[in-house]
């Protein structure tokens, strides 16, 4: 299977949820909780008017302290809702669900009707084995940003830091740091159908139990199987203490499908390119290129020499880092990311760690929690020429 080539059609989920912008939320808490999905659509007269997703039931619980039955969908859903087309490829799907900061995309026809819907975990199961050979192991893609929490603690403590944090899930620890449960962004869904006031419950009578784990060394295709047979779509990652150290999840894992867009839009410029000569018409590979990556929405692209020398940004460096054009052109792409708060980029940008494959960093940048990855730019030769840094908002 070739990610790069797979259209959306291919993984959506046919069988929609929907309810009335008028129903009761119960209704959507029953449909979500009845089909074990992550999100509903907001629908009228055929056409989208919002999503409910397993994040909003998450924030509402959150902001308000009346029952959730007692708000109607109205309330919860979230608009407009990001479409596409059937005919989008799954790569540029999942890269605006990332530029954007969401998980779900609407499929739908020419006239907006909806024909399915594409989670990020729908194309995470579409990824081949070629995909995860490239990360080989878990501790190369999981996250060490993960929220914990004591047995003794509240639900309602728990859904302040999955909405403080932008996490999924809170991990339920031992005095020693080891996972005793997990409490997630379903759990909560189910919580709220089955009890007036889920914020007041302990953890202790809310999580689920046991928690599935897994090693920072176990081959990550290996833990994608475990997740997959289990129905599940987190792992906790444990050291050899059985201490909580990582999060494994489907977002994770789709993650390092920005490293792959780079790939593919040079793809797209060398198909485009050979078009192009062969209708006799001259035009500058790289300067289309360089259009198509400063199209790109919610990515910042850095690119540098091997003398760790800026020689490419980016405009959406302004609005992902706070940095300005003028200001990095030539200067050391280290000291750069070091002055936008990530401390430590002169190790993490080494030859020796950058050349180990495409890295993942979450740092707290000063315009927020930043996503980073880093790879080194190969030649035609597979020779390195330089270093690519991609960051986006986590």
């Amino acid at each position: 299977m070739n990610i790069h080539r797979k259209l959306i059609s291919a993984v959506m989920t046919k069988q929609v949820c929907q309810v009335r912008v008028d129903q009761p939320a119960s209704h959507a808490l029953d449909l979500m909780q009845s089909h074990h999905v992550s999100s509903v659509l907001v629908i009228e007269n055929d056409l989208i008017l919002g999503i409910i997703t397993e994040r909003d039931i998450v924030r509402a619980l959150n902001a308000d302290n009346r029952r959730l039955k007692d708000f109607s969908c109205a309330d919860l859903m979230q608009a407009p809702v990001l479409t596409v087309g059937a005919r989008t490829r799954c790569l540029d799907a999942y890269h605006l669900m990332a530029g954007r900061g969401i998980r779900h995309l609407a499929v739908t026809d020419e006239a907006g009707h909806v024909l399915g819907i594409a989670s990020e975990g729908d194309v995470m199961r579409n990824f081949g084995i070629e995909y995860y050979m490239n990360f080989k192991d878990v501790a190369h893609v999981m996250s060490k940003t993960f929220c914990r929490l004591p047995p003794t603690a509240s639900v309602g403590a728990a859904l302040r830091e999955m909405v403080q944090q932008h996490q999924s899930c809170v991990i339920v620890v031992d005095p020693q740091g080891r996972p005793a449960g997990v409490l997630t962004e379903r759990d909560v869904v189910r919580l709220s159908n089955e009890h007036p006031h889920p914020q007041e419950m302990l953890l202790a009578d809310a999580m689920h139990a046991p928690v599935m784990s897994v090693k920072p060394g176990r081959r990550l295709h290996a833990a994608v199987k475990m997740m997959e047979d289990a129905h599940i779509r987190r792992l906790v990652v444990v050291d050899e203490h059985g201490v909580a150290c990582g999060l494994l999840t489907h977002h994770e894992i789709a993650r390092g499908l920005e490293g792959d867009y780079v790939t593919y839009l040079k793809e797209i410029v060398e198909l485009q390119a050979r078009h192009l000569q062969q209708a006799a018409q001259a035009i500058d590979e790289k300067l289309l290129f360089a259009n198509i990556l400063r199209s790109v929405t919610g990515t910042a692209v850095l690119a540098s020499d091997l003398e760790y020398r800026i020689s490419y940004a980016t405009p959406s460096i302004a609005e992902v880092l706070g940095l300005r054009m003028e200001d990095v052109g030539g200067r050391d792409i280290r000291d750069t990311l070091k002055r936008v708060g990530w401390g430590s980029a002169e190790h993490s940008l080494s030859e020796e760690n950058v050349g180990r494959g495409a890295r993942h960093y979450v740092v707290a940048t000063g315009t927020g929690k930043t996503d980073f990855q880093v790879s080194v730019l190969l030649d035609a030769q597979n020779d390195p020429r330089g270093y690519l840094v991609l960051a986006q908002r986590a």
